[in-house]
């Protein structure tokens, strides 16, 4: 894909798969939650940041309340009492440190996306759930050489994330870093864009049952059509982030031009101009937007078809850019680009195919491979050191979004042709009838553990699109597979599990590392 793109092209990287997947165009201390000012039209989300010793301290309160969806109420599922849910700020190297205080009258738990942090005891499991009226605990450390960007929390409780979500169970995670990586960006202005879709109803409640294309209202920040400002000439950075549990979003800002500087919180290696962004349910994006001319400039999203047996959406305006006031200088990038490891030239370890598939007599049933998720079963074992290929294809009559927790993987062909590398991701749309082909690099300890891959549509993850993954040290390699049909070697992912059906002291995190983890430094 060109470092430069032509006008009405998607971002590169997803530019080759529009017209295959039948979508239409159609410092504070610690512990201390910030409001932001409210000197612009469109409010920035509430933060918990870290204090001087990189912690931040975290408490999200699941409860059902009456909130304002843009400018309608509505009860609904909600953290902390907002339909927009706050913003958890970290720092590489920094520790979140959160309370999940579920004050509902159903299960849920949390999934941090995207972040490379470890996945056993209080890290990132989705193995562990929190009850009714119970609290869960959550101690995440992100590594120093973690990747900077717009990251996102979420419910990933099996069966029932995907109405959780569409009621608000899900909010945005920015990692500090950026401007380190462009030192000339500092002093831009930094605004957070965390996208919605949450279906309209006669009750005046959170659907009982979500219907994907139904009418909704989509929002920005909790807030319908709002205006962002912006002088003549500006630059600024914005992060935007799709939560929603199914929607895609097409977007266009009046035909203006925009830099890309990171695809889930996975910074370019070169020069991404576009004028198109595509985010599937759960994608981010940071990208450098310069103030035009005087004027109004909507921010829109086109109209959406995700195939025969996939769901349509209709365009809408999410926003308006307004343009005002003096002429200001045009902050560019002049430095050269962060560097990350093409693993097309690193040896592959293992080569595997994945089908991704709906079921041909139930509407809501999926599979991977034939076989619908079980918890208790882990799917593939992968040792640690390893870079593998994975080809996934998708037979079905709609597109399908896979994930993968933990880490990040480089797309290199679609539907059997080679793409341009500019940088790794967390997720990508698999065409209807079609295929993607991805380097997957499990190269950090800090993965050793188990976790899911799964349709990001989560319609279909709860419908059994998901199986389950584990990263295990070449030594245990042998004894994990054997324990595949009980769970892997980890258990329920807890460290004693570990020890106990390897009888070793502790988890010996040292493996080669034949590509560098995406994120790190070179």
């Amino acid at each position: 894909m060109m470092g430069s793109v032509g006008k009405r092209r998607l971002v590169p990287a997803l530019k080759d798969w529009g017209w295959c997947l039948g979508i239409v165009l159609a410092a504070f201390a610690a512990n201390t939650i910030v409001a932001m000012p409210a000197d612009d039209d469109l409010r920035e989300p509430r933060q918990f940041t870290y204090g001087a010793d990189g912690v931040t301290n975290v408490t999200l309160t699941a409860a059902e309340t009456k909130v304002m969806v843009g400018d309608t109420p509505y009860t609904s599922l909600v953290y902390n009492g907002s339909y927009d849910a706050p913003l958890i700020r970290s720092r590489p190297g920094g520790t979140i440190r959160l309370t999940l205080d579920n004050r509902m009258d159903e299960m849920t738990n949390l999934h941090f996306h995207g972040m490379q942090v470890s996945p056993l005891d209080d890290g990132d499991s989705i193995f562990r759930d929190t009850g009714p009226h119970q609290t869960g605990q959550y101690v995440l450390t992100l590594p120093p050489g973690h990747s900077p960007g717009p990251y996102w929390y979420h419910s990933h409780f099996h069966k029932g994330a995907e109405r959780q979500v569409s009621g608000g169970l899900s909010g945005p995670i920015l990692v500090d870093g950026l401007f380190d990586q462009f030192p000339e960006l500092r002093g831009v202005r930094e605004r957070n864009f965390v996208l919605r879709n949450f279906q309209k109803t006669f009750t005046g409640r959170l659907a009982s049952e979500i219907v994907t294309g139904s009418p909704s209202i989509r929002t920005i920040n909790g807030q319908r059509e709002p205006d962002i400002r912006i002088q003549p000439g500006e630059t600024q950075l914005w992060h935007i982030y799709n939560v929603d549990a199914n929607q895609y979003f097409r977007m266009h800002l009046a035909g203006l031009r925009v830099q890309v500087i990171s695809q889930d919180a996975d910074t370019t290696v070169k020069e991404v101009v576009t004028d198109e962004m595509l985010l599937g349910p759960s994608a981010r994006i940071s990208i450098l937007v310069t103030g035009p001319a005087p004027g109004r400039y909507p921010l829109t999203t086109s109209a959406a078809n995700t195939g025969p047996a996939g769901d349509t959406y209709p365009a809408a305006t999410l926003g308006t850019l307004v343009s005002s006031g003096d002429t200001v200088p045009t902050v560019r990038i002049t430095g050269a680009y962060p560097q990350v490891p093409d693993l097309r030239r690193v040896p592959v370890a293992a080569h595997r195919r994945y089908v991704f598939q709906d079921a041909e007599d139930d509407a809501n049933t999926f599979y991977i491979n034939g076989r619908r998720f079980d918890p208790g079963r882990v799917d593939t074992t992968v040792k640690l050191g390893d870079v593998e290929e994975w080809t996934l294809f998708n037979p079905s009559q709609e597109l399908h979004q896979f994930h993968i927790h933990q880490l990040d993987f480089q797309v290199t062909k679609i539907n059997g042709k080679p793409v341009d590398f500019i940088g790794y991701r967390d997720n990508v749309f698999i065409p209807a009838l079609g295929s993607i082909t991805l380097l997957v690099p499990f190269t950090d300890p800090v993965i050793l553990g188990k976790f899911v891959y799964h349709c990001h549509i989560m319609e279909h993850e709860d419908g059994g699109m998901m199986q389950v993954v584990q990263v295990v040290r070449p030594a245990d390699y042998a004894q994990a597979v054997k324990l595949e049909p009980l769970g892997g070697i980890y258990g329920d992912n807890q460290t004693c599990a570990y020890l106990r059906n390897t009888g070793r002291d502790a988890i010996d995190a040292t493996a080669p590392a034949p590509a560098r983890t995406p994120g790190s430094p070179p």
